[in-house]
């Protein structure tokens, strides 16, 4: 291949692989035991659900509508649906930003 086509053809393979990974659907498992809710992110960067200020574990992820991991600095939203999973203190461990798609449906059952 000559050197006046390569770049012309990374384009078209660059093109060709970001249409394939917006075309993926990509199913997420959500863990048993979840709750779902309504986020809010405050101007100092504390997490509202459902209009209440929760605790959070240093741990804590944030995973948004592509399911890539966040921090909680980096968002601005407001009343967005979530489903999002506790600890024994009930502090905020995992949150997931929901899809259109994810946000009608019904929470996974709890395990006995």
């Amino acid at each position: 291949m000559s050197s006046k086509k390569l770049p012309a053809f990374f384009a078209a393979f660059c093109l060709v692989w970001t249409c394939s990974l917006f075309a993926m659907q990509i199913e997420r498992n959500f863990p048993a035991g979840i709750k779902r809710g309504k986020m809010t992110v405050t101007e100092y960067a504390e997490i509202a659900i459902d209009g209440k200020i929760r605790l959070l574990t240093p741990g804590l992820i944030i995973y948004n509508e592509d399911n890539m991991k966040q921090n909680v600095g980096s968002l601005d939203v407001r009343n967005v649906p979530v489903f999002y999973k506790q600890n024994e203190y009930g502090e905020l461990e995992r949150i997931w930003i929901l899809t259109a798609e994810e946000a009608r449906l019904q929470l996974p059952k709890s395990g006995s």
